[in-house]
């Protein structure tokens, strides 16, 4: 009976063994931004106003508004930079300075844009998840503008700050 005990416990051995293997991975620090592509564009209906200066909000945008959504796993701060340049024509000629341009962070206070990087959202750490930001544009015409084509181009840039 031993001997048959100790034959079954040595066709067993095999299956006993084990093999150990240590698992790494690293996940890299993030910061990561997702936008639909689109243009911001200003339909200017009843075109010419009653006064001036008026102010027109992007209109081929859903609701009005551009989503933009980040992502970021860095413990320290990042920021959301958004640069908005003067609108030249195909020449250079300016027909449309930045400051025309007006922009609001989740119905926040309007803004004007300025032609340079503006931060326009600030967080420290994680977010845990994609967090969306709501942005929306307005043109202010004065008057004096030419006829044209008016399509603004809107960089929006996520860093983290050393």
């Amino acid at each position: 009976m031993k001997a048959l005990l100790a034959g079954l416990l040595l066709a067993l051995a095999p299956a006993l063994a084990q093999a150990t293997w240590i698992v790494q991975t690293l996940i890299p620090e993030t910061v990561a931004l997702r936008t639909p592509t689109t243009q911001i564009a200003f339909d200017l209906k009843d075109y010419p106003p009653k006064s001036f200066p008026a102010t027109y909000p992007a209109s081929n945008l859903e609701g009005g508004v551009l989503p933009v959504q980040v992502f970021s796993n860095a413990p320290g701060v990042w920021s959301l930079v958004l640069q908005i340049p003067d609108l030249k024509d195909q020449s250079g000629q300016l027909l449309l300075p930045a400051r025309q341009v007006l922009y609001r962070v989740n119905g926040g206070l309007w803004l004007r844009a300025d032609g340079t990087p503006q931060i326009i959202y600030t967080q420290t750490g994680p977010t845990g998840d994609w967090l969306e930001l709501r942005l929306e544009f307005a043109l202010e015409l004065l008057g004096s503008e030419r006829a044209g084509s008016y399509v603004v181009e809107a960089l929006v840039t996520a860093l983290r700050q050393p």
